[in-house]
């Protein structure tokens, strides 16, 4: 009869717990999923501009030129049944669409207004999520800007406006706030060797930001 109680207390309780755990996973949902639930992405940033080129700045080297950016970006995750994202899948566990409106200021030059949208392929499965949730990106577009910065002019002609906009990108979140996330990002513009037939030297930019997921 005791056996009897407890599997029926047990019962009872299994169904609960597992209810519990759905709920405390939809509150707080990490990896993928968080991108599958708040799939908009509203996003700022701030960086500066280095003369480096980029696999020079990726390995860690740095030499700032007298010009900073802001940008402000809007994203939208891609659903899961939507058919470029299941292309890509399981290589690539998440797929947004993005637009960046950027103004560039710097000692050189006028104001410059940029205008980048682009596809990101992004990585959000990792082991550590529920200690610092965390995500790799990597974004491939075009850029348009409303005149040739100056560090791309430097030494070079038949420079073009239209070019070729590449991004990597880290964030890290509280797992308890997953939803608000600081940013790492490097914001590049080239001719993509000699793909937009342009003189342009690649302009680089770091800098950090905040972003909001919603839905």
């Amino acid at each position: 009869m005791k056996i009897r109680w407890k599997a029926a207390i047990v019962g009872c309780l299994l169904p609960i717990t597992a209810m519990s755990t759905e709920i405390a996973a939809t509150k707080n949902p990490l990896g993928e999923t968080l991108y599958n639930q708040h799939p908009w992405m509203l996003t700022y940033y701030y960086g500066i501009t280095g003369d480096n080129a980029l696999l020079s700045m990726m390995a860690g080297n740095f030499n700032r030129w007298p010009e900073h950016i802001q940008s402000a970006e809007l994203a939208k995750t891609l659903a899961e049944d939507n058919p470029i994202r299941r292309f890509f899948y399981p290589i690539v566990g998440v797929v947004q669409f993005a637009g960046v409106f950027t103004v560039r200021t710097g000692s050189h030059e006028h104001r410059i207004y940029e205008f980048n949208p682009y596809i990101a392929f992004r990585w959000a499965n990792f082991p550590w999520n529920h200690y610092v949730p965390t995500s790799l990106a990597i974004g491939e577009g075009v850029s348009y800007a409303s005149s040739v910065p100056w560090i791309e002019k430097i030494g070079n002609q038949n420079t073009k406006r239209f070019l070729n906009y590449l991004m990597f990108e880290a964030t890290f979140a509280l797992p308890s706030y997953p939803q608000w996330q600081i940013l790492a990002r490097i914001h590049h513009r080239s001719g993509a060797f000699g793909l937009y037939h342009a003189g342009n030297s690649g302009s680089n930019v770091i800098g950090l930001g905040l972003r909001y997921l919603f839905d």
